[in-house]
């Protein structure tokens, strides 16, 4: 009795899963486009997720990837002035239209950061973390951006 009160609560709360989202009919087929392949891949598979179909037609409503740029820093040296952890920065610029072209999301911005640290000399390893990074900070910008989507 009390998994199903809890259950009914949840569920009356509005309360969601981190990730899901439901993405309005008007948003389904959807067109993906833009500069970053990177970020376009990481929509395109949520928004699969979420059953949204995307294709490549101009005649329905879009994402646009502005702009993205990734970002990388300096974060702490050795005592020899080595670095051994560097910060990332994803920022993402966006902007969302219905199928009449109409502007139904000006143009966002959306940055993530990270931090990597690591051992000097694992460079085959700090290269395969870095794109690993990369790729989860994408995934948190399109999971944003698409969640952005059910407000609209």
């Amino acid at each position: 009795m009390m998994a199903v009160l809890l259950a009914w609560t949840a569920t009356g709360c509005g309360f969601q899963l981190k990730g899901r989202s439901d993405v309005p009919d008007e948003f389904s087929p959807l067109r993906v486009n833009g500069v970053d392949w990177q970020m376009i891949e990481a929509l395109t598979d949520i928004l699969s997720q979420h059953g949204v179909s995307v294709t490549s037609d101009d005649s329905v409503a879009e994402i646009l990837i502005v702009r993205s740029d990734f970002q990388k820093f300096v974060e702490t040296v050795n005592n020899m002035g080595i670095a051994t952890g560097h910060a990332y920065r994803y920022t993402v610029e966006y902007r969302i239209t219905d199928s009449a072209g109409t502007l139904k999301a000006p143009d966002e911005i959306i940055s993530k950061s990270a931090s990597l640290r690591y051992e000097v000399g694992d460079d085959l390893e700090v290269e395969e973390e870095e794109g690993f990074l990369k790729q989860q900070m994408a995934n948190e910008i399109a999971g944003r951006i698409i969640r952005q989507l059910h407000w609209l």
